[in-house]
């Protein structure tokens, strides 16, 4: 998904101002982990690539989780739903409890969280450029 797509959406992927809220209007403590997430997503977003493509399921969950909590700093609610329902079908995938088909779908929820991700980012990058200024 292009940053141009992501600013067509009609909501917000992050509630920065929360986040504001929460560390006591510190913008400096804000930015640092914001650039953090900026450094790291790139990285979350391949590992979930490989994992997937290994169909190492112990790996995606774990990738997952590691996504789910790393929007959730920046109420990324859309991006931590998609996580957390793609981690719930690994983890029931492993528990040998889920739907049997379920890995069929794993490639679409993947996509739709790394666009989920990549517009969280976007907006992140939105943020540092106009503080920065």
């Amino acid at each position: 998904m292009s940053d141009k797509a992501c600013q067509q959406q009609s909501s917000g992927f992050c509630n920065l101002d929360y986040l504001l809220v929460n560390l006591g209007r510190n913008e400096a403590t804000a930015m640092r982990l914001v650039a953090l997430f900026l450094q790291n997503y790139p990285v979350l977003s391949e590992r979930m690539t490989l994992a997937l493509e290994a169909e190492d399921h112990i790996a995606l969950r774990d990738v997952l989780h590691d996504i789910r909590s790393s929007c959730v700093l920046f109420s990324g609610h859309h991006c931590v739903g998609l996580a957390k329902s793609f981690e719930d079908s690994v983890r029931d995938h492993l528990d040998n409890t889920g739907d049997g088909d379920a890995r069929s779908g794993w490639k679409t929820m993947a996509d739709a969280l790394l666009d989920c991700m990549h517009c969280m980012a976007s907006e992140l990058r939105a943020f540092l450029a106009n503080r920065q200024k």
